[in-house]
């Protein structure tokens, strides 16, 4: 029922109609006054809300606990009580990725401890350098202070990830075989191999140039090309020399395409290809969704009495249902981080089966067959649908390599 003012005209604002109810019986309009007052637009507005809220978690409680249920309902005509499928897919799916691309960084991708360790180094090194070439050179005496200590705290950090970096590379030179034999060899003369051991040297000098050459003015905070340095220097500088608020979100902005190109310079194209497979991850399932309704018809193609439509309904509400297990594994990952709680990776193991089976309790309670040809087109729907996702893979991998090419277009 509307809680909006009923006109005590009859004809239909929208057609014209004589309305011989609350409802245009032409158009479905509702005969209400067009112009409603702010306290009536609140009070329709927080009776909007807390409508939508109690048919939503009422959809996806039984959406969660009794697979199928939902989707029977749905095409057996019992739907006022229930969210609207599409709907409930379009809000489920943007929920679940904005967590998933709020938690994984599509620059982490495929990198070991190690590269992220150099290019962490990468990064120092540029803020030091930045900071040896410009504030430490400044006319202003405060900010030639300040990065000296930025400096000192620079070359600390640059040198203790030197030092992890060197010896994993002892460690792994080590526990090589060759690496062995000759470690057996020296040992076998009397000789030990001193901890510090450097495996390359090119990458251990610091090379720090204490230039005197000064320029007149302080330096510009939007000359920065690191924004480590910029960083390091903002939280040093006495409060009445630091950038306003304001400031910070634009110069960081130009330091950070700076930063970009010196730092991954011939890895743009790469970093260019993963983001852009990264977020195809939306569409590529999106695109799975009417194959795998097509599949469920297909191993289903002698019962007569489901269309289509009602396959896809039920794929809909898998796939629904699969995002909240999904988010629920992503949020036991962040407590493992900061618990590490080895129960952890067993509840993850078992949400992953709960996955499966819920797909297998779905299509049970939906279709209504037995257990032995559920559990044999269960089987078969995972093959055709891990082919199916190869396949997209495959694509959406092309598309995102002619993208990282032509970024333009």
């Amino acid at each position: 029922m509307s809680h909006y003012k009923e006109r005590t005209e009859k004809n239909c604002l929208n057609c014209g109609t004589e309305v011989a109810g609350h409802y245009c019986q032409q158009c479905g309009q509702e005969n209400i006054i067009a112009r409603e007052s702010f306290w009536s637009l609140l009070t329709h507005f927080v009776y909007d809300i807390t409508h939508f809220d109690s048919k939503f978690f009422g959809t996806m409680s039984q959406l969660l606990t009794k697979p199928g249920k939902l989707s029977l309902e749905y095409i057996q005509g019992k739907r006022n009580s229930q969210l609207n499928p599409i709907r409930m897919y379009v809000f489920t799916s943007a929920f679940f990725f904005i967590i998933f691309f709020t938690m994984y960084n599509a620059e982490n991708i495929g990198k070991s401890d190690s590269d992220k360790k150099k290019e962490k180094l990468e990064s120092l090194k540029l803020a030091r350098d930045v900071v040896q070439e410009k504030p430490l050179l400044s006319a202003n005496e405060v900010e030639r202070e300040t990065a000296q200590r930025v400096l000192a705290g620079l070359e600390k950090d640059i040198q203790t990830i030197e030092k992890e970096i060197s010896d994993k590379k002892i460690a792994d030179s080590i526990r090589s075989e060759k690496g062995q034999e000759i470690l057996d060899t020296l040992e076998k003369e009397g000789i030990k191999v001193p901890g510090d051991l450097k495996i390359d040297q090119e990458d251990q000098g610091l090379n720090i140039n204490m230039s005197t050459d000064s320029s007149n003015d302080a330096f510009s905070s939007s000359n920065y090309e690191s924004l480590e340095a910029y960083r390091r220097m903002q939280e040093a500088l006495p409060k009445d020399k630091k950038d306003s608020w304001i400031k910070k979100i634009f110069v960081t902005k130009i330091i950070a395409a700076s930063e970009t190109g010196k730092l991954k310079g011939e890895r743009a194209y790469l970093q260019s290809f993963l983001n852009n497979l990264f977020h195809s991850f939306p569409k590529m399932l999106f695109a799975s969704l009417p194959l795998f309704a097509w599949f469920l018809q297909l191993l289903y193609g002698r019962r007569k009495d489901l269309f289509y439509s009602d396959h896809a309904i039920f794929t809909i509400h898998t796939y629904c249902a699969t995002f909240i297990f999904l988010l629920g594994s992503f949020a036991l990952g962040a407590l493992q981080d900061y618990t590490e709680w080895g129960i952890i990776n067993l509840l993850q193991v078992i949400i992953t089966i709960a996955v499966y089976l819920y797909l297998y309790k779905g299509m049970r309670r939906f279709y209504g067959e037995s257990r032995k040809k559920t559990l044999l087109k269960f089987i078969l729907l995972n093959i055709l649908s891990f082919f199916m996702m190869m396949v997209l893979l495959v694509i959406f991998t092309a598309i995102s390599a002619a993208q990282a090419i032509n970024p333009g277009h």
